[in-house]
């Protein structure tokens, strides 16, 4: 018991510095980082839903989703125009090709699989580019490294209060889909996020009034937390306990991202449109 906390502390830490380190360094280390992570996440994915088959076309997948968020950090970093976008019918084109040559029929009914990861996966973490750089191309980290935070203090605070309030005689949050979910922890996870946001107000990592920072913690714990219950409820779908083994204790990157996968989009929308609200544009 003592064995496995200590892996799993030390397998966060580690987690943990590798974000920082490559969301504040350099814009080049982010979108190395960010290429691993959705990358990744985007086998683990295939792995539960397709396993080894149309192995070509989840190559091809992949490589899409690259192509995605590179072009987002083209426009963002360099301002190259839109439409460079159109590139995405290359690989598109090659993964529907593909089908065609595929001997079992009923792999047919797999294709939907190879399409979800980039509106699930790769579009959440592209559109962290406009987070990142500003309508220049200048890079700074910090209103990235801001909603992280407040999703770890959310996530750990509803593990906190839950573990501590909501586990014998707690009310039960999603129990067909999370049994160990309680409202306690949910609570817990919503004051702990509030808490971040203040934080990083006063740390000036977000550019908004205190009353805008709160309510973006409460939009990253809402939205965190039904993310957490899709992948809950994917992995339930195929019987796994985890998406992946990548992590010693945490299980893979789907498991420890999947919150910022519904709340992120959400979250650059709330932002995106204080910013069109305070220039008047």
């Amino acid at each position: 018991m003592h064995k496995n906390l200590l892996i799993r502390c030390l397998s966060g830490l580690v987690f943990i510095a590798v974000m920082i380190g490559g969301i504040l360094i350099h814009p080049s280390l982010y979108a190395l980082l960010m290429l691993l992570i959705t990358g990744i996440m985007t086998m683990e994915y295939f792995r539960m839903a397709i396993g080894n088959r149309l192995l070509f076309a989840q190559c091809t997948a992949i490589a899409t989703g690259w192509l995605l968020f590179l072009l987002f950090y083209a426009v963002m970093r360099h301002q190259v125009g839109s439409v460079w976008f159109l590139l995405l019918v290359v690989p598109v084109t090659l993964i529907w090709i593909g089908f065609l040559y595929q001997k079992r029929e009923e792999d047919y009914a797999l294709s939907a699989h190879l399409f979800i990861p980039l509106i699930y996966i790769t579009l959440p973490f592209s559109l962290t580019n406009f987070l990142v750089f500003d309508a220049s191309g200048c890079f700074s980290g910090t209103t990235l490294l801001s909603l992280f935070v407040v999703l770890w203090a959310s996530d750990v605070g509803a593990y906190a209060i839950g573990m501590s309030f909501g586990q014998k005689n707690g009310h039960k949050l999603f129990p067909r889909i999370s049994p160990k979910k309680s409202w306690e922890g949910y609570i817990g996870g919503a004051l702990t996020a509030l808490l971040a946001g203040f934080v990083v107000y006063r740390l000036h990592w977000l550019p908004f009034p205190l009353v805008h920072c709160f309510v973006l913690a409460l939009l990253l714990h809402v939205f965190g937390v039904w993310g957490d219950l899709a992948e809950s409820q994917l992995k339930r779908h195929y019987h796994l306990k985890d998406s992946g083994k990548i992590m010693p204790g945490h299980g893979g990157l789907l498991d420890r991202f999947d919150s910022a996968l519904l709340a992120f989009p959400v979250a650059i929308a709330y932002m995106k449109l204080l910013i069109l609200i305070q220039t008047g544009s």
